[in-house]
């Protein structure tokens, strides 16, 4: 039996603020590219690292936290700016943000010469297009490879999916996070709906963590699905037992909402935003010019970047296509 395919999945906003926060490369005129000089350093480490037979890089998209801020009015509100971890500043924050703006679209460009797919869908996060990605029957038998940061996304690991957390330096695959949790990936996002996430400023319940969950909810180590509405019965069955089950059983309309905004196991996304990321996979990514490339580095004065090994695999992807 051949070997399965392998599908490089980039979260592109969390892959570009990692090293805009932390290259300090400079451009001709003196001004950051760390963003985009990094963001290919690091895309030809993951590919060196993954061989894969295709990479497809999701953005977000205009408006795509519009849903959940519908359903959660303080959704990601009050974020902070990255902690610029470089010694060169920008003037003002408002400089700061269009120097950002202009490097993320830079290297837009350079990944549009490259025979790599870029995804994104007006009012749909990169969390939307990713799960839809890890579910569509396109991919079904590939092995997937998703490179974030996020924790949202082990939510998604299964036979075929693994998550690589460049910052933890972390692989996991499906018995790693068993191990590690004490939660199956098919119910963390159900678990992650207790606790909350501080990062997108969505609250849980005060005093559970993902440890508590996993020792008063046991069952969630089963790879068998389960509802908000086992654990508020669970609950309600055993409140003498602990004063976590009280917490929970009195939090059931904070779970269900919670749950909404983080589960990525059934797409939010519609069917002609399906129907535009089908087309973008099957027609996008086939450019590919060294040249165009080369010329764009002189250009950004990035030339002491080194991605050749990235350019020699993608030509033979080229040659076998």
């Amino acid at each position: 039996m051949s070997e399965a395919k392998k599908l490089l999945i980039i979260d592109a906003q969390n892959m570009f603020i990692r090293n805009y926060v932390l290259s300090p490369a400079m451009d001709l005129n003196g001004n950051p590219i760390g963003g985009v000089a990094g963001f290919l350093k690091s895309l030809q480490k993951e590919i060196r690292e993954t061989s894969p037979d295709k990479v497809v890089i999701c953005w977000e998209g205009a408006g795509g936290s519009a849903r959940r801020r519908s359903l959660n009015k303080e959704y990601k509100v009050g974020r902070k700016a990255p902690r610029l971890n470089r010694q060169f500043q920008m003037p003002c924050a408002e400089e700061e943000r269009a120097n950002k703006l202009r490097q993320q679209l830079r290297l837009m460009e350079y990944l549009d010469t490259m025979p790599v797919v870029q995804l994104s869908l007006e009012s749909q996060e990169a969390d939307d297009i990713i799960g839809w990605l890890c579910r569509t029957d396109t991919f079904s038998a590939w092995s997937k490879i998703i490179i974030s940061s996020d924790k949202d996304f082990i939510q998604l690991c299964d036979d075929h999916t693994i998550l690589y957390r460049p910052v933890a330096k972390e692989v996991l695959n499906k018995k790693r996070i068993v191990d590690k949790f004490g939660i199956h990936p098919t119910n963390f996002a159900l678990a992650r709906a207790l606790v909350g996430d501080n990062s997108d400023n969505i609250k849980g319940i005060r005093g559970v963590g993902l440890k508590t969950v996993a020792k008063r909810f046991s069952f969630l180590s089963e790879g068998r699905d389960h509802s908000v509405q086992d654990l508020i019965k669970y609950s309600r069955e055993n409140l003498k037992a602990s004063k976590v089950y009280e917490k929970v059983a009195a939090s059931e309309d904070l779970i269900k909402e919670n749950y909404d905004l983080m589960q990525l196991y059934v797409t939010n996304i519609s069917d002609q935003g399906k129907q535009k990321l089908s087309w973008a996979l099957e027609n996008l990514g086939k450019s590919f010019s060294k040249y165009k490339i080369h010329v764009m580095m002189r250009e950004d004065g990035i030339m002491n970047v080194n991605i050749e090994q990235m350019l020699s695999t993608m030509n033979r992807w080229k040659d076998d296509n």
